[in-house]
């Protein structure tokens, strides 16, 4: 089995999906006995929320919304055809408005999962579908919590390919699927791509966009503290970023990232650093 060039950068893409981090992993598996671990830190800040409605408004009476949050996806190859996942973060949240404030430092969702490659050819379409286990470490009574307090269960099926534009290499990953979720909150059905050009031996830039839409009918619930885990809401969120290579097995990524449109949910925006170290 041969890998592209570019297979092992691309295979995993560092971002953050309301409010959960995670990466937009690609149709690309880890070699066996190989992997990469992203180290990353997110900022998420957000004083606007879309109503019910989709309507953008202020969050709450002069409400403001922040958080900082560090964590660590791997990824390692079983096989060369399965690559295991686990994810971890811990979250620094703060809420305020005239009336109310809140703040905590909390554990995040632990994340487990894996990725069997499905097509695997020497060029063209690379084809794998990948699920992914969520389960909270946090309290129930922390305010803000990072999470809506439940264990989900995603099935996603990825594809992806790279391809030359002139002298330079490209590339296109996308990924799309189903979000059970225990509990409260309603499924959804979660979609993500990314594409990039190596625009030198060091530089990759790229533009990701990812949407997540909540399964039924939204019920009339106040809204919580934390305007990026409501249980009902749609949102569609894009974030371009730029790769730089520090060495072979080192890169570093930092983007910036705005909430578009939604439903239910926080109109913010976000920074990510992240480190990416391959083995």
């Amino acid at each position: 089995m041969r890998y592209s060039p570019w297979a092992v950068w691309i295979a995993v893409c560092a971002v953050y999906s309301a409010g959960q981090p995670r990466a937009l992993a690609s149709a690309w598996v880890q070699q066996k006995g190989h992997g990469i671990v992203i180290a990353g830190l997110h900022r998420y800040t957000a004083t606007d929320r879309f109503s019910l409605r989709g309507v953008r408004g202020p969050l709450g009476s002069d409400g403001k919304f922040g958080g900082w949050t560090p964590s660590v996806w791997l990824e390692a190859g079983l096989t060369e055809r399965w690559t295991g996942i686990l994810s971890f973060s811990v979250a620094s949240l703060r809420y305020e408005d005239r009336s109310y404030q809140a703040s905590a430092t909390t554990p995040g969702d632990l994340l487990a999962g894996f990725r069997r490659v499905l097509r695997n050819p020497e060029g063209g379409w690379q084809v794998s579908l990948q699920v992914l286990g969520k389960a909270p470490t946090y309290s129930a009574r922390a305010e803000p919590r990072p999470g809506n307090g439940q264990a989900d269960l995603e099935t996603l099926l990825q594809a992806g390919r790279s391809f030359p534009v002139g002298r330079r290499w490209a590339f296109f990953s996308g990924q799309g699927g189903y979000r059970i979720r225990w509990g409260r909150p309603a499924d959804q059905w979660r979609g993500e791509t990314a594409s990039g050009l190596h625009v030198s031996p060091r530089l990759t830039l790229m533009g990701q966009v990812f949407a997540i839409r909540s399964a039924g009918r939204f019920p009339e619930l106040p809204a919580g503290v934390n305007p990026q885990v409501e249980p009902w809401f749609h949102l569609l969120r894009m974030q371009p970023s730029a790769v730089l290579r520090l060495g072979p097995q080192l890169r570093l990524q930092a983007g910036y990232g705005w909430d578009v449109a939604g439903r239910n949910v926080g109109c913010g925006r976000q920074w990510v650093v992240t480190l990416w170290k391959t083995f």
